[in-house]
């Protein structure tokens, strides 16, 4: 919760704990006990700010930054495998392509292209999807 929610709930919450004042008396009949001390709103509010973070909270955030790494680590992998498999230069689809008849290449090139290019795909997809919860990440 960032210091601006903290003020916001904690001034929702003072204003419903806050004493209607009763009417003044007669001034001169005013003695110095008689009067109500009515709470430092503007106290209370710095003094939320003065609050160390909750422990668990900074682990939380913590242990979140860590796996963010491990999986912007796994998506630079992913990347990297896919382009090896269906990149521009020196992928395995290149080399396939381009292989001369009669060739290991070929056979390969023709039972197993459609393979490598599904399998690109769901290795892009999944790429994507760990972005996607990544950004979602973001937002919390």
């Amino acid at each position: 919760m960032n210091p601006f929610e903290k003020k916001f709930l904690l001034m929702l919450e003072q204003e419903d704990e806050i004493p209607v004042a009763p009417p003044a008396p007669p001034a001169d009949n005013i003695d110095a006990g008689a009067v109500q001390d009515e709470p430092d709103l503007d106290a209370t509010i710095t003094a939320v700010d003065d609050v160390e973070d909750n422990p668990g909270v900074s682990w939380r955030k913590d242990q979140n930054n860590n796996q963010r790494g491990t999986i912007e680590s796994w998506i630079g992998r992913i990347v990297e495998f896919t382009e090896f498999l269906n990149g521009t230069d020196g992928s395995m689809q290149r080399e396939l392509a381009d292989a001369d008849c009669d060739t290991m290449f070929n056979e390969v090139s023709r039972s197993e292209t459609k393979k490598i290019t599904r399998i690109a795909q769901d290795l892009s997809a999944l790429e994507q999807s760990l972005k996607g919860y990544l950004i979602s990440n973001d937002d919390e």
